[in-house]
């Protein structure tokens, strides 16, 4: 026999050996068993009252391992079910067993028993028959034991941090996973009793209100014409739109019926004498196209009713029912518009949101053909400033350096410099992004002959290019960045911390953390980078808590831009960087 025969043979014996000696995974199913574990603790018949003095507090539950006769390993959970369940499918309560379900214990907290039998419609301050059983799970096969044990809920429900409103009545139907959230509002003591949304109902069809889009959840309904948990469905009276209010402090319900809901205020032609009414689009929105007039304050309003008004959360764009935040003693203001021209006005009341929206309506405009070009042209301020003459290369006009502009103050473009020349009117603003905290900042819109005010989106430092062929006005600006790092080893984990615009040319930064040792530069990267310029007759002084800065970009070939060493010690510092309007230089100071 030939060595290569012998070594096959000893490796298919050794194979085999192996095999007869090692527990196969994949055993037939019926070759092994698995039996039920055994209950400990709690005790049968035990009663426990839940303190809802003491929710945290836990039921502690213990039981005997089951066995399975193939060694395989067994997870564990415990679960409640009702006195007359014969099934452990649908429980009202699992949960793991320690180690990971492996564990011959398991620890369950008073409020989610209580919960858990709440959502089952048990009582409050009752006590309740029920059965607690562990389940015993090993590959596909599960086994059971229980034990009665009675429960006494707490005094009173529990109050959900969500609530959801569906039902062959409402735009959703009977699909519980679809159900409608409901704005969930807190008093001002912080609690959230209070749920609410705007939708629509048919006539005798009925609706429920439920804490979740799946089983288990708490179910609420009419009782005794009161709110309760597990109390019967709700039969819409009248179809319609409808604001839906639930109080569960107040156990009331609240459902009243909007025929028109609109704007009413400073915005609008007629002000606060008359409503613009939206549409409802369905789905909680209500939208329409309105011309807005003027910037300032309205409300929104059900059936031009005073008492029935929507304002905001200040500060926000959050509504606020005026009545429900009267009576929970919520702060609240009118609503606030800053825009001017045909808007989108979307008030949203799904789940939420609960807010409102302005989109400006896109004008087709064609595209503006070649305007010839004169032979000077000049950007006027309003405000009576200094009149900034643009410089002329063929059909083109490029301002001087970097115009510090104002969104408060309007423009105008001509061909004279008293305004007495041909004008043009932007068709779009200077500074119009929705990108504004980039790095380099662009557009460019286009521009006509004609009479019109050239508007600034946002005070900044702007470049403007005037192209008489294209015809666009392109504008560009920079923000500016500290960056902070420990040279040589913590470039990637640096910090790039922006700095805020003022007019004109200054950029800052108030009361920053920053860290002693580490190097800073000023970047907007790459196209700006002041550091310390080691040309001759340069002034740059890497650790001054004040002095000046040379940009990288401007320097002659050989010249070096290093790294600012100017923060030594941990502390708290503002910043102050004031750039040249060619962005070629910058002073700077540190408190």
């Amino acid at each position: 026999m030939s060595k290569n025969t012998i070594a096959v043979v000893l490796s298919f014996l050794l194979a085999l050996a192996f095999g007869c000696t090692t527990k196969s995974n994949m055993q037939p199913e019926g070759n092994w068993d698995l039996s039920a574990p055994t209950s400990i603790l709690p005790q049968a018949n035990a009663t426990i009252e839940l303190d809802e003095i003491f929710p945290s507090e836990t039921v502690d539950f213990e039981w005997e391992a089951a066995v399975n006769t193939a060694d395989y390993i067994i997870t564990y959970s415990v679960v409640l079910v009702s006195d007359t369940s014969s099934s452990y499918d649908h429980p009202l309560l699992e949960v793991e067993a320690d180690e990971n379900g492996r564990g011959l214990t398991a620890s369950v907290s008073y409020q989610e028993i209580d919960e858990a039998l709440a959502k089952g419609c048990y009582e409050k301050g009752v006590a309740s028959t029920l059965k607690w059983g562990i389940k015993a799970n090993s590959l596909s096969r599960i086994s059971y034991s229980s034990s009665p044990i009675q429960f006494k809920r707490f005094s009173t429900d529990p109050i959900p941090n969500e609530m959801y409103l569906f039902g062959a009545a409402t735009e959703v139907g009977n699909v519980m996973a679809d159900a409608i959230p409901m704005k969930a509002f807190k008093d001002a003591d912080g609690n959230t009793t209070f749920f609410e949304t705007i939708t629509s109902l048919t006539k005798d069809e009925t609706f429920e209100f439920v804490s979740a889009q799946e089983e288990p959840a708490l179910h609420y309904g009419m009782e005794d014409n009161k709110v309760k948990l597990c109390g019967s469905v709700v039969t819409a009276i009248e179809s319609g739109v409808f604001r839906v209010a639930l109080d569960l402090k107040n156990e009331t319900l609240s459902l009243e019926k909007i025929d028109h809901i609109g704007i009413v205020g400073t915005p609008i032609e007629g002000e606060w004498g008359g409503d613009v009414a939206l549409a409802y689009q369905g789905n909680g929105l209500f939208q329409d196209t309105v011309s807005l007039l003027k910037e300032g304050g309205f409300v929104l309003r059900i059936d031009g009713d005073w008492g029935r008004m929507y304002k905001q959360s200040p500060g926000t764009t959050n509504l606020l029912y005026e009545p429900y935040a009267d009576a929970a003693g919520l702060a609240k203001e009118d609503l606030q518009n800053a825009n001017v021209g045909d808007y989108i006005v979307s008030f949203d009341f799904l789940g939420s949101a609960y807010t409102y929206t302005f989109e400006e309506v896109e004008l087709d405009i064609p595209t503006p053909g070649p305007i010839e070009a004169p032979e000077a042209l000049f950007l006027i301020p309003g405000d009576g400033s200094e009149v900034v003459e643009l410089i002329k290369d063929g059909n083109v006009f490029t301002a001087p350096h970097y115009l510090a502009l104002q969104a408060s103050v309007n423009y105008t473009l001509n061909s004279a410099s008293d305004g007495t020349g041909t004008s043009y009117s932007l068709l779009g603003q200077i500074g119009e992004t929705e990108t504004p905290d980039a790095n380099n900042v662009k557009g460019a819109p286009y521009f006509m002959e004609g009479e019109g005010e050239i508007t600034v989106a946002r005070d900044q430092a702007y470049q403007l290019k005037v192209d008489f062929d294209a015809p666009k006005v392109e504008w560009q600006y920079y923000n500016i960045l500290l960056f902070h790092w420990m040279d040589g080893t913590g470039w990637d984990d640096r910090e790039e911390i922006p700095m805020t615009y003022e007019h004109p040319y200054t950029f800052k930064i108030t009361d920053q953390n920053l860290t002693g040792g580490h190097d800073s530069k000023f970047n907007s990267p790459w196209d700006v980078e002041f550091g310390v310029s080691d040309a001759a007759g340069s002034t740059d002084d890497a650790t001054a808590m004040s002095g000046s800065a040379t940009n990288k970009a401007s320097v002659e070939e050989g010249v070096n831009v290093a790294n600012f060493k100017f923060i030594t010690s941990d502390g708290t510092y503002s910043i102050t960087l004031e750039v040249a309007k060619d962005y070629k230089i910058a002073a700077y100071t540190i408190n």
